[in-house]
């Protein structure tokens, strides 16, 4: 079975909630910082703002991945914006690009939002 993009499907929004993240996701953080994303994607399309996050290791893109699949299953988004390199890295070794699209910052990936959600 096929996951969906959340990125590119089209789905219907009710709005769009900004999560911004800091400092480390890391096994200590990632079941938090889930957390913080399953009660955002569960009101909202969501975008997860990751430019002030200085590290990231497996633990917090299985955060993410779980994030991810948790909106598509309730038919909403979920952005991924403003990674650090190294979680680019990741996404690149581990063939994530597709599950877990990344853009510059906040705004793009508001405006890719825009795009893509029903009204």
């Amino acid at each position: 079975m096929a996951v969906l993009d959340s990125d590119r499907e089209r789905f219907p929004c009710d709005g769009l909630a900004v999560v911004r993240l800091e400092g480390e996701i890391d096994i200590a953080t990632a079941e938090d910082v889930y957390v913080r994303l399953r009660e955002a994607v569960l009101e909202s399309c969501t975008v997860v703002d990751l430019s002030e996050v200085g590290f990231i290791d497996a633990s917090g893109v299985n955060a993410l991945v779980g994030a991810t699949r948790l909106a598509t299953g309730l038919r909403r988004h979920l952005l991924v914006a403003g990674p650090p390199g190294q979680l680019r890295r990741i996404l690149d070794v581990l063939d994530l690009n597709d599950l877990l699209p990344t853009h510059p910052d906040a705004e793009a990936a508001r405006a890719t939002h825009v795009t893509h959600a029903l009204s």
